[in-house]
């Protein structure tokens, strides 16, 4: 007698025994009084084999071809610099900033799906060897685009080669003017008459300079430095001088030292010494006009603008038997400074440090700005890969000149870049200080003049907090070095989105007293007055004031996560009365370089942690400056037509926390787990009407009771309009009720029907998609949420 013959087709009604036998002649264990197998006999055992073999082959047909497809070809980049020789530590920066870069970039699926591959090729930072490797670079047919030459003489040696072979090249580093001379060369920093046209005006308006000597090198970079700053300088009563120091590597003959020495003691004025010339010729001659009795001040290029070269400055034997003999007026200009960056640019920094253990220099970020452009490009030419043909190198080209408008740039670390007239990138000039062995923003900056601050021009000028330089019009910017040091972060209230910072706030300037005057623009506490500072000084015109700060904060709390959310608790600092073209605060450098656990420790005792919230952990804190603005007018009759209102410099301390998730899942996921262990308990009662109305009612309480529980549970959360993490789960759970109720009905209505053996399957199914269905949700928010 066969299977079917004992259980009865369903054409055939069920057999006698099954009629006769009292509950349908069913045992607790669901076999039949007449010897029904029980449903995990051979046939069902075949069936589950024969589900799991066509699972194999699905999964099999759905993840093979995809692992046997070749993977895309890569797109090449060329990176040229010296990875040998005196401009080696440069060229490691640059290295540094573009791989650092394009493996984020690769990380995250390349160019349009073509991961990026750098061939690395080495200019030993001599102009022949340079070009001898633009040679081999343009022969490489893979070669979409070119990033290279750390300094001026290299990149001026190779930018020819890659004109003729019409290949696309930026450099990231190298100012000197000429460059981007040729269509096909782009820079992704600013040129050496922009930059000494700044020094120039510096020197003039800040420094109150009437007179000046320039000590340059005799190089493309030393004599267009030179010709930039005389252009912009020599105009009415000043007066410079310039004397060309020759050699590439630095002036080491006594007869080229006294020559810069006699020059700069006939300026009786003693105006400041310009020094447009790399770094070892540049600490040759400071450390010998130092020694000889020069206390000029001294203005350097943006070569010198490295903590490199300010801590030879300040380990010299001079400075050490003499503090501030060396790093004493000494300013350098520069493109960027770590302590002014912000936002994305401060997060990029910040992982930088933490991959390589050290912050990244101007030259590290110019390189990881030209990557950024060059896969810009790429992207808008459509990843050519393969073969380059003339026609993708014109259209990597093309790409890069587009972005020649503020309204065509895209995002960087500076803010949106672009390029100018000059295919060099629309930056700053920023002038720096050297403080404690590093560079540091001067006290002092020049700004261009944006109307979009609602000043008159004409009284800016007249007050003398702007000055006109060429074309331009140039705000004085006062520069607050601000810190924040947290003692304690509590009280974090997530219905009224509030918390309770106790920190100390300190500010260090020179100038208006204006700088000091600032408020807290997420301020919670309406009767909050700034304090007196509980500590405060003056020193060589630097002024310092230290607060104590103890108020509640409000905070935009993101709920989507929840409870695996994670939260920003920021404390922002904002002038008072001043826009930012007049004061701009920037995090002080020591705490730039700080490392996590030294930011998490309190200011009132360095054993204690900041964290003072129950149910949370705080995760990171960073500091940074930014900006908000109004975009209207306001009704202010003074604005004209197109000014988008004031924007006002902040300065941010953004504590990152997280929720404790563990003992939050473990107190309010309990009762759900237990009622999804009763549901799928319901699936093993018997094969017997008198328990589906059992089965129904267990079933419809756990959904209840899910509905309750979710409630419960958020009801510590403000009232919002989106659905959090955990809500899903619920959900979930409620779905997978659902369908154990309609399970239960459509059994009993097969027992009705006497189809014993659907009902089997039946049951057999619910009782592996039970746990499959949970074992999913669980998966889904392990890989969401880690």
């Amino acid at each position: 007698m066969t299977d079917e013959d004992q259980t009865g087709g369903p054409d055939e009604g069920p057999s006698r025994a099954a009629k006769t036998a009292p509950g349908y002649g069913l045992s607790p264990t669901g076999a039949t009084a007449a010897g029904l197998r029980p449903h995990w006999g051979p046939p069902v055992r075949r069936r589950v084999l024969a589900v799991l073999v066509l699972a194999v082959v699905v999964a099999v047909t759905a993840v093979l071809p995809p692992l046997l497809r070749p993977s895309p070809a890569p797109v090449y980049l060329a990176l040229v610099t010296s990875h040998t020789g005196p401009g080696a530590p440069r060229g490691k920066e640059i290295t540094r900033g573009v791989r650092f870069h394009l493996d984020r970039i690769n990380r995250t699926g390349g160019v349009r799906g073509h991961p990026v591959r750098l061939l690395l090729y080495d200019d030993r930072a001599d102009p022949q060897a340079a070009r001898r490797a633009a040679e081999r670079v343009v022969r490489d047919e893979r070669v979409a685009l070119v990033i290279g030459n750390t300094t001026s003489p290299t990149a001026m040696s190779a930018a020819p080669v890659y004109t003729a072979a019409h290949v696309p090249f930026i450099t990231p580093t190298a100012t000197a003017d000429g460059i981007t001379a040729s269509p096909w060369c782009f820079r992704a920093t600013y040129t050496n008459s922009y930059q000494g046209g700044f020094m120039a005006a510096y020197a003039h308006e800040v420094l109150g300079a009437r007179s000046a000597t320039v000590l340059h090198s005799a190089t493309a970079y030393g004599r267009s430095l030179a010709d930039g700053f005389g252009q912009a300088f020599a105009t009415g009563e000043r007066v410079h001088r310039s004397v060309s120091l020759d050699g590439v590597v630095g002036p080491r003959s006594s007869g080229q030292l006294e020559e810069a020495l006699k020059a700069v003691r006939l300026d009786e004025a003693k105006g400041p010494v310009i020094l447009a010339m790399p770094e070892d010729p540049a600490l040759d001659t400071l450390t010998y006009l130092r020694s000889h009795g020069v206390t000029n001040v001294v203005i350097g290029g943006d070569d010198l603008s490295n903590d490199r070269f300010a801590s030879a400055l300040a380990g010299s034997s001079q400075e050490r038997a003499k503090p501030g003999s060396m790093t004493g007026r000494f300013y350098t200009a520069s493109p960027q400074l770590a302590d002014s960056l912000s936002g994305e640019g401060l997060q990029w920094a910040a992982d930088y440090r933490d991959h390589y253990g050290v912050p990244p220099s101007w030259k590290a970020m110019s390189g990881q700005t030209a990557a950024d452009l060059a896969v810009h490009a790429l992207r808008a030419a459509e990843a050519p890969h393969g073969r380059v043909t003339a026609r993708q190198h014109t259209a990597v080209r093309e790409a890069l000149a587009a972005l020649n408008t503020p309204e065509r740039s895209i995002p960087g670390l500076y803010g949106r870049v672009y390029f100018d007239a000059t295919r060099s990138l629309h930056q700053p000039v920023t002038l720096g200080l050297v403080r404690e062995g590093r560079v540091v923003s001067a006290p002092v900056q020049l700004t261009e003049y944006r109307p979009a601050e609602g000043l008159d021009v004409d009284e800016e000028l007249a007050a003398g907090n702007a000055v006109r330089y060429r074309d331009k019009v140039l705000a004085r910017q006062q520069v607050v070095h601000t810190g924040i040091n947290v003692n304690r972060i509590s009280a974090l209230d997530t219905r009224e989105g509030t918390f309770k910072a106790d920190f100390f706030l300190w500010l260090r300037y020179t100038g208006s007293d204006d700088a000091s005057a600032v408020d807290f623009a997420n301020l919670a506490d309406d009767r909050f007055t700034l304090p007196e500072p509980v500590r405060q000084s003056v020193k060589d015109g630097v002024k310092y004031r230290l607060y104590q700060i103890v108020t509640t904060f409000s905070a935009p709390l993101d709920f989507h996560r929840f409870p695996f959310d994670r939260q920003h608790l920021a404390i922002v600092v904002q002038n008072r009365t001043h826009p930012s073209s007049r004061v701009v605060y920037v995090v002080d450098r020591p705490l730039v370089t700080q490392d996590r656990a030294e930011a998490l420790r309190s200011g009132r005792n360095v054993e204690d942690s900041i964290d003072g919230l129950p149910n949370w952990a705080v995760h990171d804190l960073a500091l940074y400056t930014a900006a908000v603005g109004s975009t209207a007018r306001l009704g202010d009759p003074d604005l004209t037509r197109g000014q988008t209102g004031v924007h006002f410099a902040q300065y941010v301390a953004d504590v990152t926390v997280d929720r404790d998730v563990g003992p939050f899942l473990v107190k309010n996921l309990l009762p759900l787990l237990l009622s999804v262990a009763v549901t799928y308990a319901t699936l093993f009662f018997p094969r017997d009407p008198r328990y589906t109305s059992t089965r129904v009612s267990l079933e419809v309480t756990a959904m209840l009771s899910a509905a309750v529980l979710l409630t419960n549970v958020t009801g510590s959360l403000p009232d919002i309009g989106y659905s959090v993490a955990l809500e899903w789960a619920y959900y979930a759970f409620m779905f997978l009720v659902g369908t154990c109720v309609f399970i239960s009905l459509a059994g009993a209505w097969l027992q009705e029907h006497d189809n014993i053996r659907a009902w089997n399957r039946l049951a057999h199914v619910s009782r592996v998609y039970y746990p499959l269905f949970c074992s999913a949700v669980l998966l889904v928010y392990v890989l969401q949420f880690g």
